[in-house]
């Protein structure tokens, strides 16, 4: 072939080169959960200004209310590439990360805003690092209410009332904790199930945020409802490890930074939703009482020991994060 044949041929090869290289990439996110939840909504806005950040580069489309995975199974389906993002609950993915139980540790945390402090620095470069080992790339988190105790006996007022409370449990560490402050926990009820155990008296409390206690209507059943900040879920966006290294540095800043914003914009609006339906559950008849900070030191001094145990387990990555958790 002459030379001058092959220039049209060398010219379509360049230009079919630009228009794929300008093809925006589709992004696929898979969530869960009331489309109305402050998560989601700052979850929509997220996707809005990324979309229109990095136009002509990536487009994401969100496949919500557990179209493709539920909580159960997400981490699952984005560490191996199922999906290129998911929405995960942190207590779902401790079984194949379980340094995220540093971020968990019952009892161990004042406030929402002490966990916000542990998402920041040392502790996250830990957590993001256990992450992007199951190929998850870790883009933002979502703050939620904290867990508190719901009973039918009364409030819990000193470490005594604990003995042979039937607690309703679904944590492991938490199971621990609870039997070693002699309650009697029981972790063989799912939470769907729990307002109907509360109702017939098969158990005496169980273990909700206020929010969902809210919804939930566990104060109808378990009108004794006592603030002890025993833990607190967070929602993380997470990115398949291999997905995220093929896009453009660029693209990744954009969405690190507004996912940087929507996470502080969660911390915000789940203390405003706490204070919210913690007065309507008060409206409705929940019998509301904190748990005394000296009673607390008493149940932390038997929770260290769980606490270590976990710590000694998985190595000194998990010692350094528990230190850094308690500080």
């Amino acid at each position: 072939m002459k030379p001058r044949a092959l220039l049209p041929f060398a010219a379509g090869l360049i230009l079919a080169s630009a228009t794929a290289m300008a093809e925006e990439i589709e992004i696929k996110l898979a969530s869960w959960g009331p489309p109305s939840h402050f998560v989601a909504q700052a979850r929509a806005d997220w996707i809005e200004e990324v979309n229109e950040a990095a136009a002509g580069k990536v487009r994401i489309i969100e496949y919500p209310g557990g179209q493709l995975y539920d909580d159960k199974d997400m981490h699952n389906a984005v560490a191996r590439g199922h999906v290129d993002i998911g929405v995960l609950l942190s207590p779902r993915v401790m079984g194949m990360v379980p340094m995220l139980q540093g971020v968990y540790l019952p009892f161990a945390f004042d406030s929402l805003e002490h966990v916000a402090e542990v998402y920041q620095g040392e502790s996250l470069a830990i957590i993001e690092d256990a992450l992007e080992q199951r190929r998850m790339k870790l883009i933002y988190t979502s703050f939620v209410d904290g867990v508190q105790i719901y009973s039918s006996n009364g409030n819990i007022e000193t470490v005594e009332d604990f003995e042979n409370l039937r607690v309703l449990s679904t944590s492991p560490m938490g199971t621990n904790i609870f039997s070693r402050l002699g309650a009697s926990p029981d972790s063989s009820i799912p939470q769907i199930e729990q307002y109907m155990a509360l109702r017939l008296g098969v158990a005496d409390a169980s273990l909700n945020s206020i929010v969902n206690g809210y919804f939930q209507q566990t104060h109808e059943v378990a009108p004794h409802l006592t603030r002890i900040n025993l833990s607190f879920p967070t929602i993380m966006v997470a990115m398949n490890l291999n997905k995220w290294e093929s896009l453009p540095e660029d693209v990744q800043e954009i969405m690190l930074s507004v996912g940087e914003r929507m996470q502080a914009r969660s911390l915000q609006e789940a203390m405003a939703w706490e204070a919210k339906f913690l007065a309507e559950s008060a409206e409705d008849g929940a019998i509301v009482t904190e748990f005394p900070a000296s009673e607390m030191e008493r149940v932390r001094e038997i929770s260290h020991g769980v606490w270590q145990e976990w710590a000694d387990a998985n190595g000194p990555e998990a010692q350094r994060l528990l230190e850094l958790s308690l500080q």
